[in-house]
């Protein structure tokens, strides 16, 4: 049977305490990670899911019984080990279990779901909170996960969203706009006529209601710069960047200040009051504060002025937005150095009226140390969010990471922007097209212009002539086009792009490409691919050859990593 109380509400007691014993099973593959995502068992199973799809409960704390690590919280990074916890060792841990549960205060629900061997090193519990908000799961194995399963169900959950939102599912997927667009219908060959400014065409309109993104992200540094959109349209006295863009009315549109733009100031070229009138005036749905980054280049105290200063703008920014009226979300950006540091502002940020913060500064950031401050900061959320209606949005600035997804989706992160997929179709030299299933990377089919000077350079050298030179490349597109699959034209293909970009333009360093050529050739990926880009352009995808090309090639690794990588498994 299992003994289930409704928890008492009073006005003293506030969030909810989840109580789990350590899991037999750990997954052995990470090195080091949330326990919630080390642990295993079934129980953590139950869990993962429920938060992936549900996201955090605000105010809920989750503490593991660990045999290792004592008492710890989910979100505490551990590594995988192979030690079971006896009644001797819990009753060993009672002291410092108590008084770890003891600072947590009064939660108005506490769910306990240990095994016997356990419960020893919770005897302290009935001391610490009302019996009346305790449920303690007993039966099988089944009956407690069906229990813990409808205990968490039926908690307050809900995290700060936007209007217009299209959904509840997160994390939502920021596209940052740099005008990356194509010309509509593709041309393998261009001409001036092909690229007029009425067959642009974006992602977003390519894809239709399969677009891999759900909204676009603007940076004001365009602005400054003079380039891009919102500079544009600044010009022409219009801002309507909505339908300059042409995009659904459920995209949203996230303005940020652009602060790598003014790394290298002593101060932000913006203020706040400015910044907070132009997301307005561009009709933006979420507008970040302006922050300015902590570069390592600079003193300690440096650093410390810029971080203050980040705080100070977003104080000033919120209080704006709320005097203004404005309807745009506001979100504070945090800037920090150590783990501390964006734990100290997260707070502050909570305390400010803040219901959307950003975390800023992580881009050239190793892997761990984004992990260890986006799980430090999950736990300051959930103990500053007791007794709140909804949880906070946490955005990551420029972070996507494939290899953190399922930590940043466990963890509660709300939304992120990157524009990397897209870049690696001609940023990388050998991971330019992710494979279908995003399981892998494939190089490209390099046919560069004859008319560049890097190749007239080359061809010379080799006394090679312009003539001879045009000829190789025409051969090469011609073989392309008459591609069917067979293993004739695969050979002719092979053949001629072997014989013409690589050994001109890397004479030096032999033809590295050519293993990857018939890698490429051999497997066909483009026509595995469901994305509309491959089955309009079929082989010329994976050809590397002028931006037409290349940003399609770009659209599809970004509609195979948000399709495939990003929301499949949920």
């Amino acid at each position: 049977m299992l003994k289930f109380s409704q928890p008492n509400s009073q006005e003293s007691a506030a969030g909810h305490l989840l109580i789990l014993g350590c899991s037999d099973k750990c997954i052995e593959n990470f090195n080091q990670a949330p326990a919630l995502e080390v642990y295993d068992g079934p129980n953590y199973r139950v869990l993962r899911k429920f938060l992936r799809e549900n996201g955090w409960p605000p105010g809920l704390m989750i503490k593991i019984i660990s045999a290792k690590c004592g008492i710890i919280d989910a979100t505490t990074l551990i590594k995988p080990y192979d030690e079971r916890l006896d009644k001797e060792t819990a009753k060993k841990m009672h002291p410092k279990v108590r008084d770890c549960l003891g600072s947590i205060g009064l939660p108005a629900s506490v769910f306990i779901n240990l095994n016997k061997d356990s419960l020893p090193a919770i005897s302290c519990i009935t001391t610490l909170f009302r019996r009346d908000t305790i449920t303690e799961s007993e039966g099988r194995g089944g009956e407690k996960l069906a229990a813990m399963k409808k205990w968490l169900h039926d908690l307050p959950n809900h995290t700060a969203t936007v209007p217009s939102q299209k959904s509840n599912v997160h994390p939502l997927y920021f596209f940052p706009d740099w005008d990356d667009y194509v010309y509509e219908p593709f041309q393998t060959e261009e001409t001036r006529e092909d690229r007029r400014s009425d067959r642009r065409r974006y992602a977003h309109e390519i894809f239709g209601a399969k677009t891999p993104y759900d909204g676009l992200l603007f940076s004001l540094a365009q602005l400054q710069s003079g380039k891009g959109p919102l500079s544009r349209l600044k010009k022409k006295g219009t801002f309507d960047l909505q339908g300059d863009r042409r995009m659904p009315e459920n995209m949203l549109l996230f303005g940020d200040p652009g602060a790598f733009s003014y790394i290298a100031d002593s101060e932000p070229p913006i203020t706040s009051e400015e910044a907070a009138y132009l997301y307005d005036k561009f009709g933006f749905n979420l507008g970040a504060s302006v922050d300015h980054i902590p570069i390592p280049s600079i003193t300690p105290e440096k650093r410390k002025e810029r971080m203050d200063l980040t705080e100070k703008n977003a104080e000033q920014f919120l209080k704006i937005c709320k005097g203004n009226k404005y309807q745009f979300v506001p979100v504070g950006s945090i800037q920090g150095v150590t783990i501390d540091d964006y734990v100290c502002y997260a707070r502050r940020y909570i305390e400010m009226g803040y219901r959307c913060i950003a975390l800023g500064g992580l881009v050239r950031r190793k892997d761990s140390e984004i992990l260890k401050i986006v799980a430090a900061v999950r736990e300051i959320l959930q103990k500053h969010t007791r007794g709140i209606k909804e949880n906070i949005w946490v955005h990551l600035f420029g972070v996507l990471r494939p290899d953190l997804q399922s930590s940043f989706q466990n963890l509660g992160v709300s939304s992120f922007d990157s524009a990397s997929y897209l870049r690696k179709a001609w940023m990388s030299s050998d991971r330019n097209y992710l494979a279908p299933d995003g399981k892998g990377w494939y190089g490209t089919i390099r046919v560069p212009m004859s008319t560049s000077k890097a190749m007239r350079d080359a061809a010379k050298s080799q006394s090679i002539s312009t003539e001879q030179l045009e000829e190789l490349e025409s051969q090469c597109l011609s073989n392309l086009d008459d591609f069917d699959g067979t293993p004739e034209l695969k050979k002719k293909v092979l053949d001629s792009v072997d014989e013409y970009g690589p050994l001109l333009q890397r004479k030096g360093e032999g033809n590295h490409f050519k293993d990857e050529h018939e890698k490429l050739m051999s497997d066909q990926p483009w026509k595995k691919c469901k994305c509309p880009v491959c089955k309009n352009l079929g082989i010329q995808v994976v050809v590397f050859r002028g931006a037409n090309r290349n940003r399609r090639r770009g659209f599809h690794n970004t509609w195979v990593f948000y399709h495939k990588l990003l929301h499949e498994k949920n």
